[in-house]
Formats: structure tokens, sequence, C-alpha cells
């Protein structure tokens, strides 16, 4: 991968997500396990059921539901193949998928995102390419596709495509006077001061402009990026804003917080659902997101809810300017499967475009296939927003190091917004610490 942070899907994309290099070693024991596994007898072979397992982590507090109904759907054409479903919590999915593929017992089919390249490298997913044929692949834009693939391989077939945008609650920009959504910096800052105010006059604000929800540490850095710089280095193993662009981003960040004060501080809450109160509640007019929030926002709330796109940065270049959190998940297929072939049937299936929108219409995502979108989200206000969006989607890279990147976002985030550490002393420490563990 080169060293720009974005790739774009391709424009006709109309409306319609974490130990280290694996070497021969790893890779040699992947193989044999697998081979193991295979000289087993198998559940087909006794004329039994075949049993597959299925990882995901949660995009929807219905995720099993929603699964449950599609499985039972593929069972029923397939009543030779019995999937179980497994529920897997974001915060430990990698810790149990390491463990799993390390002891040979991964599951035979998993939902992976940014973190992918840590389990390809070490041999335990399984190439794609003598299952998806060209007819199965014609209808993904290239770049979805070299994102998902590895040395060349494809590594998964492409699931769900999403973007964030600015959630906003339309009563609170009329009441404050804003008539216009922000597009660029300085208009954030303006409309966020108009909206927080001391509502009931006791000398205490009660109502902020914008809020960044806990533990989502993907959104802050739009800015930094929006200033001009990239997320990574050249070799995917640090960060790439240990440079004035970076300062410059995340020093706009500080401002909102301590010289303007219109982001709701940390010391409101003390878990997500109080923060998210705020929002829906009135207290806080703002509020950026990754687009399947929508559907939580709209169960959990009556607001007058909107969206616009976020607003743009000083880069000299749009890409970098209008870039917001996006990304590709893929579903992949366990090189050490007994069932290589029934699995690939269960992916087959599940990203079929008439398949697959029952589960992302449900959580509020959109598909890298044009197909799938054309028959989801007409005539949604918010979905067309992020659709804009999606037609030039700008995906992270995949790294090993994904997951002590978002680990080490998080301190950086908690160290400016509660005033322990400047923007450059912030990023200079996430700096060092990634690379003590990746070396470079």
């Amino acid at each position: 991968m080169r060293r720009k942070i974005a790739m774009l899907l391709c424009a006709s994309m109309a409306i319609g997500l974490l130990a280290g290099c694996g070497g021969s070693s790893e890779e040699s024991k992947a193989s044999e396990s697998k081979e193991e596994k295979g000289a087993d007898t198998s559940d087909k072979d006794s004329g039994e059921k075949v049993k597959l397992t299925f990882w995901k982590s949660p995009h929807s507090d219905r995720e099993d539901d929603i699964w449950a109904g599609m499985i039972e759907d593929f069972n029923k054409e397939n009543p030779d193949i019995e999937v179980e479903f497994l529920n897997v919590a974001w915060d430990s999915v990698v810790e149990k998928e390491t463990a799993a593929f390390s002891a040979g017992s991964g599951p035979d089919i998993s939902f992976q995102t940014e973190q992918f390249p840590l389990y390809a490298k070490n041999g335990y997913l399984l190439s794609l390419d003598d299952y998806a044929d060209e007819k199965k692949l014609s209808g993904y834009p290239e770049s979805a596709l070299e994102y998902c693939s590895h040395d060349g391989k494809l590594m998964g077939i492409p699931f769900v495509a999403l973007n964030s945008v600015m959630f906003y609650n339309k009563d609170m920009f009329e009441e404050a006077g804003v008539t216009k959504v922000p597009e660029t910096w300085e208009e954030l800052r303006e409309a966020a001061k108009k909206l927080t105010q001391d509502k009931d006059g006791d000398g205490e604000t009660d109502q902020w402009g914008m809020m960044y929800e806990m533990d989502d540490y993907w959104q802050p850095l739009s800015y930094i990026i929006q200033a001009g710089a990239d997320m990574w280095n050249k070799n995917l193993t640090n960060i790439g804003f240990n440079n004035e662009q970076g300062v410059e981003g995340l020093t706009f960040f500080d401002q909102l917080y301590h010289e303007d004060q219109v982001v709701l501080p940390l010391e409101k809450y003390t878990n997500k659902d109080e923060e998210r109160s705020y929002f829906y509640n009135g207290q806080v007019a703002m509020f950026p997101q990754q687009i399947h929030y929508t559907n939580i926002i709209k169960e959990a709330s009556d607001i007058n809810l909107g969206a616009f796109a976020l607003p743009a940065g000083p880069a000299s270049d749009e890409e970098h300017a209008k870039w917001n959190f996006a990304n590709i998940g893929m579903l992949s297929i366990s090189s050490q499967t007994k069932y290589p072939d029934e699995a690939w049937k269960f992916v087959e299936y599940v990203t079929r475009p008439e398949v697959e929108k029952i589960y992302l219409s449900e959580v509020g995502f959109f598909s890298p296939q044009l197909a799938t979108n054309d028959m989801m989200y007409e005539g949604d206000e918010i979905m067309a927003v992020a659709a804009e969006g999606i037609k030039k989607l700008q995906v992270s890279p995949a790294s090993d190091y994904a997951n002590a990147m978002l680990q080490n976002l998080k301190i950086m985030y908690e160290n400016v917004a509660r005033g322990e550490k400047s923007p450059a002393d912030s990023i200079q420490a996430m700096y060092d610490s990634m690379k003590a563990i990746s070396g470079e």
C-alpha cells in the first residue's frame, strides 16, 4: 500500500471495521493444522450436518436477532449445513481471534476489518481466489477488492461500507439562529459557540454545541487528517502525523474543548449511555459518528434529527480536507476450516445483494456493491448525505498495527480533552508508544 491514507471507491457507487509479522513457521503451523483436520472423519462423511462457526462483532443491539433470521434462511437453502453465530465484543475480538487461530481452532467464517493483515501474514485466512469468479466480483470496485487483498490474494469478500457524518438537532439549530450547516472548521466553531448556552441563567453551561462519543477515537482523528497529515507512515507501522499538520489538526480539537468550551466535558458522564443521553435529550446539538448510528439515535430519541458532511479542514487537497472515518468490512474464511466449500457457500449467500441488504438496511450501512445500495434508503434524507460520501469512500489502510493505533488514539484523545498534555506532546507520546510496539 502506498503512503496515502485514502483509497477511493469508484464514483459509480451511488446510493444506490488487530501478533506481529508471521514467518514461514507460523504459516506451516496453520497448514499442518488444516491437514490434520482434513484427515479427521468429517461430519459430511458421516452423513451428519456440516457445522460452521461464524464470528462477528456487533453493529446493532439486534445483531443476534438479525443474523438468526438470515442464518435460518441459509440453512433452509442448505439443509446439510448448520451455521452457529457468535457475537464477539469489539474490545475482545482481536484477543479471542488471535488465541483461537493460534490454537488451530479459529472460526470457519469471520467478519474482518482493518486488522486482517495480522491474520493473513500468519496464514490464518484462506485465499478466495479459487472461489470468487469474475461474475461474483464484477459488482465491486477494484479499490474495494484491493483493500480486501494481501500479497495479491483476495482474503475476504467486501460486505459493508461505512462512513461518518455530523448528526445534528434541527430544532436546536433553529432556536440558536444557525440557518446554515457548517462547511468549514471556522463555520463549525461559530455554530458551536452559538449553540453552547446557559439556558437557565445560573451561570453554568447546560447546552453544548458538540460532543465526541466516549471510546470512539476515530472521529477526532478527522481534524488531523483534514489539516493535511496522513494516518500512517509509509510502512503502516507508525503514525504519519507527528508533524506540523498533525499538531495543527489536534490543536483545533483542543481549541473546541478548552478555548471555545463548546464540547460536552468528559466529567459530565461516566459511560456511553449517560453521554448519549445529552444528545437524545436536546442538551448537545452536534454529534459526529458513523452512519449506522442513525438507527441507534432514532430508536432512542424523537429529536428532529438531521445530518451533514463533516466540515472541511484547511488541507490543500480535497482528499485530506474532506476526510472522515470510513471503512470496509469483509467476510473471510479460515485456512484452518475443515469445510472450505461449505464456508464459501455461506459467504457467497450472505453477499448476494438481495440477502446482504437485509442486514445492511437493518443496521444502517451501505454495501460496496452498487446493486445492493440501489435497493435501500430511497427517500431517506440522512442516508442520502452519507451516500454522497460513499461515492468517494476514503478507506483507512489495513495494518497489523490497527489495534495499537486505536488504543493509542484513545490515550492521545484523553490527554488533550482533559488538558493533561499539549497537542504536540500528545502526538509525540503516541509516536513513541507506537515505535516501541512496531520497532519503527
